[in-house]
């Protein structure tokens, strides 16, 4: 394995276990509650899709078809400030815990960016998408719901 792709394999995995404040739909059922449109409890394939594709256009913010380290920084940093804001954390921690998701947010975006163009494309971002509803799909049924149980290294 090469040190690059060693290092995207450590850095997505960091990325992943970033606290809830960066990556809430890392827990099962916050990405339940954040993905399920219809509030069924039950997060779909194609539930899934168009939620991406919403997040996807919502980001993109110049409406170019890819999304620059500008856009998907800023998009982060608006729902890390709402978390925050909402938080009763001291202002130092607060302080604390923005520094460190926006250093965080840097090393996903190169991640993210797997062919180094300097913008996430649509088919970069729906992989990653669809790595979170597998990783969340533990029962492998097509849907993520509460019937999916929860592996060990799973938050929760």
């Amino acid at each position: 394995m090469n040190t690059r792709i060693l290092f995207a394999s450590v850095a997505l995995g960091a990325s992943l276990l970033a606290g809830a404040a960066s990556a809430a739909s890392h827990a099962r059922d916050i990405f339940i509650q954040e993905q399920d449109q219809n509030g069924d409890g039950v997060v779909t394939k194609d539930e899934y899709a168009a939620t991406r594709t919403i997040q996807f256009n919502k980001t993109d913010t110049d409406k170019n078809g890819v999304l620059s380290q500008a856009e998907y920084v800023a998009e982060f940093k608006a729902r890390l400030e709402k978390k925050l804001a909402a938080s009763d954390r001291t202002p130092e921690k607060k302080t604390e815990e923005r520094e460190r998701q926006m250093r965080q947010t840097d090393v996903r975006f190169h991640v993210l960016d797997s062919d180094k163009s300097g913008a996430i494309t649509r088919a970069e971002f729906d992989y990653s998408g669809w790595r979170m509803f597998s990783h969340h799909d533990t029962n492998e049924d097509g849907v993520v719901s509460a019937a999916d149980p929860i592996k060990d290294d799973q938050q929760t």
